[in-house]
């Protein structure tokens, strides 16, 4: 194999690499979302911890700036979640430290379970 033709392989090879892997983010497919609740070797549901950052009752919804999520395989950021009811959101209030266990139930990210810390 010649250098050039070497060199076109390599070229070609990165391209279709990096397109791929704009694609996995642009759709969060490289998060692995999975549908159901992962449990600690004790047992116990996988809690993330983070801090509110808006809450919209009105609509079941809550932005929390988060660590990794890692029954959802998310890297940590700032996002909106679904609440699985409202009353989850009563006695919350913007800049409460928090723990919650996020599911991905029919591609909607969804805290069905917090607490203050």
């Amino acid at each position: 194999m010649n250098y050039k033709t070497l060199t076109l392989t390599l070229l070609l090879g990165l391209a279709t690499q990096t397109n791929l892997q704009a694609e996995e983010m642009m759709h969060h497919e490289g998060h692995e979302m999975s549908q159901t609740g992962e449990m600690s070797e004790q047992g116990a549901m996988v809690m993330t911890k983070g801090v509110i950052t808006r809450i919209d009752a009105a609509n079941g919804k809550v932005g929390i700036k988060h660590e990794a999520i890692d029954n959802l395989k998310m890297p940590a950021m700032t996002m909106v979640f679904r609440v699985a009811a409202p009353a989850l959101l009563k006695d919350l209030k913007v800049g409460d430290a928090v723990r919650f266990h996020a599911e991905n139930p029919g591609g909607k990210l969804t805290i069905t379970q917090i607490q203050q810390q």
